[in-house]
């Protein structure tokens, strides 16, 4: 968790335009508490024009979709990863621990509003 007045680089692997989509939500209410939220859609976007260093990485992705995208997320800088309910990649969580990153199994939309983030 982050010092309240701080704002974080969050990376919403995952994300939609559609409004009763998680990611969608997720990404409004990280801006709403002062966040940098950046979208990443794996069927649109391209990760090459993905910055390198995030503070975080929020999936809202499946675990198969996150394996296909496992060299990006792998070649990105960041602390720490929410795996979303649904995402949970148990291999994926390994690498990320064993790299030092800090893992979280959790809700961001949650984390959020309980002031876990």
């Amino acid at each position: 968790m982050i010092n309240k007045n701080e704002s974080e680089d969050v990376l919403v692997f995952g994300y939609s335009d559609n409004p009763e989509r998680y990611s969608y939500m997720a990404y409004n209410l990280l801006k709403d508490f002062g966040h940098n939220p950046v979208a990443f859609n794996p069927r649109v976007d391209d990760p090459k024009k993905l910055g390198k260093k995030f503070d975080t990485v929020t999936l809202y992705v499946s675990p198969a979709i996150s394996d296909k995208f496992e060299e990006v997320l792998l070649n990105l800088d960041f602390k720490r990863i929410i795996f979303n309910p649904g995402t949970e990649n148990s291999r994926l969580i390994d690498l990320f621990s064993k790299r030092g990153v800090d893992v979280v199994i959790g809700c961001t939309l949650v984390m959020l509003r309980t002031d876990q983030f």
